[in-house]
């Protein structure tokens, strides 16, 4: 718990120095819990469009929002319906949602098995293409306005700080943003391309802290950001979103199709996937 808190305060002061980092959600819930929004950040010709947010609730995956102009609002589905079945295919969580319109096309169409009120009934919705991501302004730092969502990770190369500890020595944070290219979780390591350029390979050692902390949970292709001191890695944490939220706010509430990922609220970007999880309980978007 201590790695962990120690890690949080370099984390956050790093939100503010680099301005991107949007880490700090892992350590109030957003990360790992039961109700979230997602914006998918694939593009429009990889991936379905349902456009709803979707909550974990007791009752089974639980629509939270509709985004207006949706597929979703078209077909009439609504907050508070609960989703039970895709096609026939019973649905019992948000990943399960995801999974059956994973190898869904633009102008397919679904029914969507939901309750509501209690009463059960079928709604045929007609999948769309996923609309483009908007590029946005961006106040604090105006140099990055006009890059989208799912380009703004790699514009964000990372860099160090300097503290001291109780006895007054000086000590250097340093964090690398990057992309991991592989995984071997027998050996505990990571290798990534880094967004400032060349490659490295971290050992995930007993005093490092990962999250998530099963290393099968990262794969090609995620972002991670990588937190050392004085040479020495100490923290290592999965989420594309990093950046995207502190520059861009919370991510809009989508749910992509193909490539969906993010099932367990890290894997938030949406690079595979298509998600970027805000702050709040876990979940997902459509």
């Amino acid at each position: 718990m201590r790695r962990i808190s120690i890690a949080a305060a370099f984390v956050l002061i790093l939100v503010g120095t680099l301005g991107g980092l949007y880490a700090a959600g892992v350590f109030t819930g957003g990360g790992s819990s039961k109700t979230a929004a997602a914006a998918s950040q694939v593009s429009s010709d990889q991936s379905v469009w349902l456009g709803v947010q979707i909550a974990q609730s007791t009752d089974g995956p639980t629509i939270a929002g509709v985004i207006a102009g949706s597929p979703a609002e078209k077909a009439g589905l609504k907050r508070g319906d609960v989703i039970k079945a895709i096609d026939g295919t019973s649905v019992s969580n948000v990943q399960a949602v995801r999974d059956a319109l994973k190898d869904k096309n633009p102008g397919d169409t679904v029914t969507v098995s939901i309750t509501r009120n209690g009463n059960a009934q079928d709604v045929t919705v007609t999948l769309e293409a996923q609309p483009e991501p908007l590029a946005e302004a961006n106040p604090i730092l105006p140099e990055l306005s006009g890059i989208t969502r799912d380009e703004l990770f790699s514009h964000l190369l990372g860099g160090s700080f300097q503290f001291t500890d109780k006895d007054g020595k000086s000590h250097t944070a340093s964090v690398d943003l990057a992309t991991v290219t592989s995984v071997d979780a027998s050996a505990k390591t990571i290798s990534v391309d880094l967004n400032s350029g060349g490659s490295k390979q971290y050992t995930i050692s007993g005093d490092v802290t990962a999250v998530p902390s099963d290393l099968t949970q990262f794969a090609d292709g995620d972002n991670v950001a990588v937190i050392s001191v004085d040479g020495n890695l100490r923290f290592l944490v999965k989420g594309a979103g990093l950046g995207a939220g502190f520059f861009g706010g919370i991510g809009g509430p989508f749910f992509g199709g193909k490539h969906g990922s993010g099932a367990d609220g890290w894997d938030g970007s949406g690079r595979e996937g298509g998600l970027e999880m805000p702050r709040g309980r876990a979940g997902g978007g459509l």
